[in-house]
């Protein structure tokens, strides 16, 4: 399930780290000065599959 932006319902690209906030491209670029400094979504997927397949 595509995780959506929490402000206008797009699909998320990006989200705050420890919590469950998610953000499209657009608003995140009109919430925060650096969006490099969020996490991209793509890349937590990533850590989480990694962690259950060495489990």
């Amino acid at each position: 399930m595509a995780k959506k932006c929490i402000i206008c319902e797009d699909p998320a690209r990006y989200k705050i780290k420890n919590t469950s906030d998610f953000y499209c491209t657009q608003c995140a670029k009109d919430n925060f000065s650096d969006v490099n400094m969020l996490l991209a979504v793509e890349e937590e997927a990533t850590l989480l599959k990694r962690f259950i397949d060495e489990s």
